[in-house]
């Protein structure tokens, strides 16, 4: 009874974690087939290999280092090694095959080989070292494929068992070899086992199988734990009593054949960790029976595991033959995944995104995009029922029964049925979409489903009813969606996927937004949940991280990036019994524990089935396991296994690069102290190494080199710092890393570095230069005093002389001075005249040119507009003549018209350009009376329409009800003023259009308008409307008749009268012309 109980404690913390990372050649390892790993005091992990040398990892890169001498290597280049041992003092031995053995002294690095030779019974038995091992009295063992020896610690080698000795070894081939408390010497051959005692030799020989040949007792492995011998064969795992030498078989998995073991070694637990050809396997040492691995029998069933390793951080170290380097973290993890729980169905069918989850004791419910998946964990089955959309969530209800809430309505479903749809809660609410983002089951039995674009429904089971809320808001916002319901007892919280938060009140019914007057302030309004904790508080999750919420003090606080978080887009948040925040993202799961500011984000390295979470996809059953759904299947979490990293890493400067070059490293020594870097060198980089192998992608690193850095500088993902272009000086570089939980060591690793000046840069040299330059300086000063005085004593001749010229040349100048003022007086009254007589030559010359253009416009529009008429009269009265038409017929009058038409034009054409005249030379009369212009204005539209019909326009009169309007003036020149802007108009207005004449009464004066809705005038052209000649298009070709003399005219006309005449035009929508006259009284009728 007492050993089955303590088997059972012995069991349970020893499950290792089935997930292994894996170091192959793509990651920089030079070959896939590893044989034995170790590490050092500094912690650094090494390993022996094929071709390679040894190798040492830090985490992030392999260094090779030889264990041949350069002359061996340049004719053998390197061999396999097959075993290395560091010794208490720390000398490496390195066993190769072939090649004999190396030992690389701890304090000078020196080599020294080990070789065999036939004539020399002291040298090594043999060149293809098998094992090593170093026993109590510091001596080393070395087993070889042709015997064994023994080197103590004074260095003297010593042939044990050879075949000429009194007791040889049974076969010559030695595959292990261990040591008991009572210093007894056990050695594994091929042929069995043999001890060796001091004074005795070698013992008897120790088989498995007697009467079995050969090769059915090669012993593989031996291994000692507590004062037991563990023996690996080739059929297995056997107990071998030091004392009685009874050999018994640990009995395999029934109805299995044992694989060939490798070897044995032990974890911190006690289990013994069995490397065999098909993978890593499990025993106990007290039952003397295999223990699985969860489900599993083994650890990476296919791999042929050919070393074990257990570090001083926990990490398992598995090396395999052409399979490469395996690590992971060696005890019972947290986290597994269904196919862990359920080996009996297929891992694929698990292998899908998870939108939904619940379970109970029996079964396990997923949403999946497709429908629900129910495993029943009892029977290891799973049955898939699908649904019309994706199941969004899963609740369950009072009666054991599941709720699932996809894009296409709600549906039940009970252990072992079928789902049937839920249409009641939306039976009484037909204008709502049943597209359910989220669902809660209250304490009450009731349901509350959060919509897309139709608010929220409350539907009570027991009475039959449904509310809805907030659907109007949702419609406010294209897409705007409940995403999450927090249901507390006096309020329901409702996060939205545009609108932020909203609070329903329970007992009123009433709904509001929740703002940052009631202490919320959302650093987005995408909430993607709102979990509510034991102690009252609200976490809500958004877009860009994480807020804790308190409604009662209407106080938060935020989790962000800038906190830790590894993404601020939070999907789901939970806090369970223990306070423990958990909080999910597109990165991971992320833990926060009461009472510290710590947060430490789990990922697949531990045991996550795949880091990117989805959301919403979250359950705890209350008994102690949560449920995760992420892209690639479901993880179930045991909290109480949660494992944090709390141990400072021991950290290294690894690898120093100068000028691209490493700097050359011994495989014993330490962290190098100094850095000396010549003038040349002017490129240094240092690489640093966190010896947690937990997970080293997630160890970070803070580096400064002080005397040119004050502050810490930490790069994410960067394990080396770079500088370039050192000023000379000293230097001390610092380094800080962590382990995969973030966990920085206190005390900075330090490098002092030096960097040498050039030789113009050493101090004495540039006192020296400064002073030579100083001696020159004043050397050359009084060289160029001496210079100056002489210069100054020719200089001081050479004014006098120059004085005395220059008397004599002032005088001469004033004389010839004040003749060129004379004469330059003379010539300024000259030049004035001469530019008075230019400026009034190029006055005349621009007039002239100006007279000049206007004789041209006018003579070819005065051509245009007589050749016009005159083709017109001339063809008609051409066929009147030729008599092709007969009098009396239609066509013979239209001819007529025509001629007569074109005849007045002719005469109207002559009209313009006498009155023209008459404005220019003076002599334009008026003969001012009294002029009603009411009935002058009508019988100017009156004569206006038959022209107006012409252009389909239609010319209409605007009086306002005025029956008299009296104007001093001329009256035929004031109805041709009408004339001219009527026609105007008609003739620039499109077809249909409506030209229209008002008439306005002022207080002193009467203002017409004359309105066209045509093209309107071009603004370049607006200027010189009222100017002779002036067309907006002169061309030859023009659309529209006239000279261009018009507003010219009816401009003299109405300033003559002493009225005003303008127009406002803009174009595309027509031109109004303004024409102001003064206001007179009524005449009497004696008048």
């Amino acid at each position: 009874m007492l050993i089955l109980v303590y088997s059972c404690l012995y069991s349970l913390p020893v499950n290792a974690s089935e997930t292994f990372k894996r170091i192959g050649v793509d990651d920089g390892l030079p070959n896939a087939t590893i044989y034995s790993i170790t590490q050092d005091q500094t912690g650094y992990i090494w390993l022996t290999s094929t071709n390679s040398g040894l190798l040492r990892y830090d985490g992030f890169q392999f260094a090779e280092f030889p264990v041949l001498t350069e002359a061996e290597r340049k004719q053998q280049g390197s061999k396999d090694v097959g075993i290395l041992l560091i010794d208490k003092a720390q000398n490496m031995w390195a066993g190769t095959w072939g090649y004999g053995l190396s030992r690389i002294d701890a304090k000078t690095g020196a080599l020294k080989r080990y070789v065999s030779d036939k004539d020399d019974p002291q040298s090594l038995a043999g060149m293809q070292v098998q094992t090593l091992m170093e026993d109590s009295h510091g001596a080393v063992w070395v087993g070889s494929m042709s015997g064994l020896n023994r080197i103590t610690a004074e260095g003297r080698i010593e042939r044990i068992g050879a075949k000429e000795s009194s007791t040889p070894l049974a076969h010559p081939r030695v595959w292990s070899i261990t040591e008991t408390l009572d210093g007894s010497i056990w050695i594994a051959t091929s042929l069995g086992i043999q001890r060796y005692r001091e004074g005795e030799g070698l013992g008897p020989v120790i088989q498995l199988f007697p009467q079995r040949n050969a090769r059915d007792n090669e012993i593989r492995a031996l291994y000692r734990l507590g004062n037991d011998l563990w023996v690996g064969s080739r059929f297995g795992v056997w107990h071998l009593n030091p004392d009685t030498l009874q050999v018994t078989e640990v009995p395999f998995f029934a109805g299995s054949v044992s694989p060939i073991v490798n070897l044995i070694t032990s974890d911190a637990q006690g289990s013994l960790l069995v490397g065999t050809y098909n993978g890593m396997f499990r025993v106990n040492p007290v039952t003397r029976s295999y223990t699985p691995f969860r489900k599993q029998q083994a650890l990476l069933p296919t791999v042929n595991v050919r070393a074990i390793y257990l570090d001083r951080s926990g990490v398992i170290w598995l090396g395999s033959r052409e399979n490469g380097l395996y690590f992971a973290r060696h005890s019972k993890s947290a986290f597994t995944s269904l196919h862990a729980v359920l080996p009996a169905i297929d891992p694929e069918l698990f292998r899908q995104t998870i939108t939904a989850v619940v379970a109970d004791e029996q079964f396990v419910w997923l949403g999946t995009a497709a429908g629900v998946i129910e495993v029943n964990r009892q029977t290891e089955t799973l049955r898939r029922l699908p649904t019309a959309g994706r199941v969004n969530a899963l609740a369950k209800t009072t009666d054991r029964g599941v709720l699932v809430a996809t894009d296409s309505g709600l549906f039940q479903l009970n252990p072992g049925q079928e789902l049937h749809a839920v249409t009641e809660p939306f039976a009484q609410l037909p204008n709502i979409v049943a597209n359910i983002r989220d669902l809660v089951v209250d304490k009450d039995g009731s349901y509350w489903l959060g919509l897309w674009g139709d608010g929220i429904v409350h539907w009570n089971p027991k009475t039959q009813q449904s509310q809805s809320y907030l659907k109007a808001q949702m419609h406010q916002k294209i897409g705007d969606a409940v995403q999450a319901i927090g249901v507390q007892a006096n309020a329901v919280w409702i996060g939205t996927r545009y609108s932020g938060v909203y609070r329903l009140d329970r007992a009123t019914g009433t709904l509001a937004p929740v703002s940052a007057a009631s202490g919320l302030k959302l650093p987005s309004p995408d909430v993607q949940c709102i979990e509510p904790t034991p102690q009252g508080t609200l976490l809500v999750c958004t877009a860009t991280g994480l807020i804790v919420y308190d409604p009662v003090s209407q106080t938060q606080s935020q989790l962000d990036k800038s906190t830790g978080l590894p993404s601020e887009n939070v999907f789901g948040a939970y806090q369970d019994a223990e306070k423990n925040l958990w909080i999910m993202s597109s990165k991971g799961l992320t833990l926060k524990q009461p009472q510290t500011d710590r947060i430490i984000t789990f990922s697949e390295q531990d045991g996550l089935v795949a880091t990117e979470l989805v959301f919403n996809a979250f359950y705890d059953d209350g008994q102690g396991t949560m449920y995760i759904g992420t892209i690639e299947g479901l993880t179930m979490v045991e909290p109480k296994y949660i494992w944090i990293n709390d141990t400072e890493p021991k950290v290294a400067v690894s690898r120093i690069l100068v000028n691209n070059q490493q700097v050359p490293q011994s495989p014993v020594a330490g962290q190098l102290a100094s850095l000396t870097l010549q003038p040349n060198e002017n490129a240094v980089e240092f690489s640093f190494a966190a010896f947690d192998f937990h997970d080293p992608s997630r160890n970070q690193f803070m580096y400064r080199l002080k005397g040119l850095e004050e502050n810490w500088l930490m790069q994410p993902g960067k394990h080396s710092a770079y500088y370039s272009n050192l000023p000379p000086g000293e230097y001390q570089l610092e380094v800080r890393g962590s382990n995969n939980h973030g966990l920085f060591n206190q005390t900075p690793v330090t490098i002092d570095v030096i960097v040498l000046p050039a030789w113009w840069q050493n101090h004495w040299i540039q006192a020296a230069g400064v002073l030579l330059f100083v001696v020159g300086g004043f050397v050359v000063h009084l060289y160029r005093l001496r210079h100056m005085q002489q210069i100054n004593r020719l200089l001081q001749e050479s004014v006098q002389q120059k004085a005395k010229a220059q008397l004599i040349l002032e005088t001469k100048v004033a004389e010839r001075t004040q003749a060129l003022e004379e004469s330059s007086l003379t010539l300024s009254l000259r030049t004035r005249q001469l530019e008075k007589s230019l400026a009034e030559v190029a006055k005349a010359n621009r007039e002239l040119k100006r007279l000049d253009q206007l004789k041209d416009e006018f003579i070819s529009t005065v051509s245009h507009e007589l050749r016009t008429p005159l083709t017109s009269i001339r063809g008609a009265v051409g066929l009147i003549a030729q008599k092709v038409v007969q009098p009396a017929t239609e066509s013979y009058e239209v001819l007529i018209t025509t001629a007569l038409h074109n005849c007045e034009r002719l005469g109207q054409l002559i009209n313009d350009l006498l009155d023209v005249q008459k404005f220019e030379s003076g002599k334009f009369n008026l003969a001012m009376k009294p002029v009603e212009l009411i009935d002058l204005c009508q019988q100017a539209i009156t004569a206006m329409q038959s022209y107006a019909v012409r252009y389909q326009v239609q010319v209409i009169g605007e009086f306002h009800h005025l029956n008299e309007v009296w104007v001093g003036g001329d009256a035929l020149r004031l109805r041709q003023v009408l004339d001219n802007l009527l026609s105007n108009a008609v003739k620039f207005s499109h077809a249909q259009g409506v030209v229209t004449l008002s008439v306005d009464c002022l207080d002193y004066a009467v203002r017409l308008q004359v309105i066209d809705h045509g093209q309107g005038i071009p603004l370049q052209f607006q200027q010189r409307v009222f100017e002779k000649f002036s067309q907006a298009d002169a061309s030859d070709t023009r659309a529209k008749e006239g000279t261009g003399l018009g507003l010219t005219i009816c401009k003299k006309i109405v300033e003559s009268h002493g009225g005003r005449i303008w127009f406002e035009s803009a174009e595309g929508q027509g031109t109004t012309f303004f024409v102001e006259l003064q206001r007179v009284s009524r005449p009497n009728d004696d008048d």
